[in-house]
């Protein structure tokens, strides 16, 4: 985990990069200049920041937060020696993960490090849970955000054309083989079953053995001769 530190005195300054270290995280950079605290965490990416409020005597930190938080969505955690309700209320509006008073026990530090890993981690989380689980398509002169799981099946219209189509009946035409468009969503739920259908496998109602089809809210989609056996083997039967 990397850290970077806002910090005006030098002796708690050296004392926090000693303990960072000590507890196996990395202390990337530091200034107490808010203009180049700004560019270095921006071209420096660290994963937390600790701030002193009273910077060059001022509460500037508190400011300098709100930026932090606003342009970066970055954990940050207050560090100061001051004590006074009004100040720490003034800080708590930015939701910090912690506020710890100088000087700075490890343990107190640690402790404040795990959170910011842990928040850093929800962020990184909830990202990768939005970008994996809608798309948007080109329809008109608009794009149309989907939710994967509301996708019933897609199948070829053209060499180069597919349509998707929803659980609310919606048919979206997309620049796509079907092999690509597979290749596009990967997901395990997407399975193709034809050479020219996938299906979303949360959606399957019912396989009809006799004509080989696999039936979706009323739809019948081919299971081509390719793909039977793999199909086969997916199903739980009993």
């Amino acid at each position: 985990m990397n850290i970077y530190i806002v910090e005006d005195d030098i002796f708690h300054l050296e004392d926090m990069k000693i303990t960072i270290e000590e507890l196996g995280y990395s202390c990337i950079g530091s200034s107490d200049d808010p203009l180049v605290v700004l560019e270095e965490i921006e071209k420096l990416q660290p994963d937390a920041v600790i701030l002193d409020i009273h910077l060059q005597g001022k509460e500037s930190g508190i400011s300098l937060g709100n930026k932090i938080k606003a342009l970066y969505e970055i954990p940050v955690f207050f560090a100061t020696s001051d004590t006074d309700k009004n100040t720490m209320s003034k800080a708590a509006d930015i939701r910090p993960v912690a506020y710890l008073t100088k000087p700075i026990q490890k343990d107190n530090l640690q402790a404040a490090l795990i959170l910011a890993q842990k928040q850093e981690e929800l962020i990184i989380s909830k990202d990768a849970i939005d970008k994996e689980e809608t798309i948007f398509i080109k329809s008109g002169n608009k794009l149309v955000k989907v939710h994967l799981d509301t996708i019933l099946f897609a199948h070829t219209d053209s060499k180069n054309y597919c349509s998707i189509v929803t659980e609310d009946n919606k048919k979206l035409t997309v620049r796509y083989s079907i092999l690509k468009l597979h290749e596009q969503l990967k997901k395990v739920e997407f399975v193709q079953t034809h050479r020219s259908y996938i299906i979303n496998w949360n959606k399957i109602d019912s396989l009809h053995e006799y004509d080989q089809t696999i039936e979706i809210q009323g739809h019948h989609i081919p299971i081509g001769r390719t793909f039977k056996e793999y199909i086969y083997k997916r199903l739980k039967v009993i």
